[in-house]
C-alpha cells in the first residue's frame, strides 16, 4: 500500500507541473496577481493595524491607499526596468569591447606571450542578447496586464466573502474556529515572511543604490531595481546581485579602484543584512536548504522561465509553511527547511481536527 501511495504522488506531482507548464500562459498571470493581491493585503493590514489614541485608519481606507501604492510602484519598477533595458542594450557592445581589451591587459600584465583567441568566447557571452530576453519577458507581462488586472480584481473581492465560504463549507462551530484559527496562524506566518522579505530586499536594493551612484556607476537605479529583485531568491541571489553591477564597474571604469569599492561594500550590505539583519528578524525556522534553492530555480525555470525563477522561493516557502501544520506533510516541511526546524504554534487539538 505504501508503495501505491508513493507511486501515485509521484504521478500526481509529474501531472501538476505538467499541467502547470502547458497552462503557463492562463496560469502564470493568475500567480502574478495573487502575489499583487498578497502585497496589497499585507500593506493594508500594516496601515490599518497601527493606533494613535485609540484612532486607526479603517480598513477600507487602508486597502484603498494600498492598492494606489502598490501599482504605482509596479508601474515605476515596470517602466524604470524597461528603459534602462533599452540603454543598457544600447552600450552593450561598448562594454564588451571594454572586458575584451581587459582580459587581454590582465593576459599581458602577467607576461603570456600569446594571447588566446577570447573573441568566440566573448561573443557567445552575448550581454545585450540576455538583456533583450529580460527585456521581452517584461513586455510580455506588460502585454499580459489586462488579464492581471481582471485578476487582481476578481480576487480582491473574493477575500470579502471567503470567511462566508469557509462557513458555508464547515457547518460545526467547533470545526470552524479550529479552521479559522489554522488559517490565521498559515496567514500569520506568510505575512511575516513576505514583509520581511520585502523590507530587507527594498533597505539592500535602496544601500546599494546609494552606493553605486556614489562610484558613479551607470545605470545605478536599474542595477538598484535588479538587486531588490535578484535578493528575493536565497544565496544566489545575492550573489548574483554583488556579481553584475561589480562587473560592471571593470568594463566602465579605467582603474580598479571603483570596482574594489563597489565590490566590498555591496558584499558587505548583502552580509549584514542577509546574513545577520534578515535571519534576526526572521528566525531560523524558515531557512531554506540550498539544494532545495538551486531544484526550484532549475524547475521552476524551466515551468514558467525568468517569473517562475523569481516566484521560485516565495511559493516554496509557501508550500514549506502550510505543509507544516499537518502532521501528514510535516516531514516534506522539513526537508524543504534543511535545518529539521518547522513552524509550530498550533495547538494539538487543532491539528487532530
Amino acid at each position: 500500500m505504501k508503495i501505491q501511495r508513493v507511486a501515485m504522488a509521484m504521478i500526481i506531482v509529474f501531472l501538476t507541473f505538467y499541467l502547470l507548464y502547458l497552462g503557463q500562459t492562463l496560469l502564470l498571470p493568475l500567480v502574478i496577481a495573487g502575489a499583487v493581491a498578497y502585497l496589497i493585503s499585507i500593506l493594508a493590514h500594516a496601515i490599518a493595524s497601527p493606533s494613535l489614541h485609540g484612532f486607526s485608519v479603517p480598513k477600507p481606507i487602508a486597502m484603498i491607499l494600498a492598492i494606489g501604492i502598490i501599482l504605482l510602484s509596479l508601474s515605476y519598477l515596470v517602466q524604470l526596468i524597461t528603459v534602462n533595458i533599452k540603454s543598457v542594450i544600447e552600450v552593450a557592445p561598448v562594454y564588451q569591447k571594454n572586458l575584451e581589451a581587459l582580459i587581454y591587459k590582465g593576459y599581458r600584465l602577467f607576461g603570456a606571450e600569446e594571447v588566446p583567441n577570447i573573441r568566440e568566447f566573448l561573443n557567445q557571452l552575448d550581454f545585450g542578447a540576455y538583456l533583450q530576453s529580460f527585456g521581452a519577458t517584461v513586455r510580455a507581462l506588460v502585454s499580459s496586464m489586462g488579464i492581471i488586472t481582471v485578476y487582481l480584481i476578481f480576487l480582491l473581492l473574493e477575500q470579502r466573502t471567503f470567511g462566508d465560504k469557509m462557513k458555508a463549507i464547515i457547518r460545526h462551530p467547533e470545526r470552524q474556529k479550529d479552521a479559522f484559527e489554522l488559517i490565521d496562524k498559515m496567514r500569520s506566518d506568510i505575512r511575516s515572511y513576505v514583509g520581511i522579505k520585502v523590507l530587507t530586499s527594498a533597505s539592500t536594493g535602496l544601500i546599494s543604490y546609494f552606493v553605486l551612484k556614489i562610484v558613479e556607476v551607470d545605470f545605478a537605479s536599474f542595477w538598484a531595481v535588479l538587486i531588490f529583485l535578484l535578493n528575493f531568491i536565497p544565496t544566489i541571489g545575492s550573489i548574483i546581485a554583488t556579481a553584475f553591477p561589480s562587473m560592471l564597474t571593470l568594463v566602465q571604469f579605467e582603474t580598479l579602484g571603483p570596482f574594489i569599492v563597489t565590490v566590498s561594500v555591496l558584499t558587505a550590505v548583502q552580509f549584514c543584512i542577509g546574513s545577520l539583519l534578515e535571519p534576526k528578524l526572521m528566525g531560523n525556522r524558515l531557512n531554506l536548504s540550498p539544494i532545495v534553492i538551486l531544484l526550484s530555480l532549475g524547475l521552476w525555470g524551466s515551468i514558467w522561465g525568468i517569473p517562475g525563477m523569481f516566484l521560485c522561493v516565495p511559493i516554496t516557502v509557501i508550500i514549506m509553511i502550510v505543509c507544516s501544520y499537518f502532521p501528514a506533510t510535516r516531514p516534506v516541511a522539513i526537508l524543504l527547511s534543511g535545518n529539521g526546524e518547522v513552524v509550530s504554534g498550533v495547538k494539538k487539538e487543532v491539528l487532530e481536527s
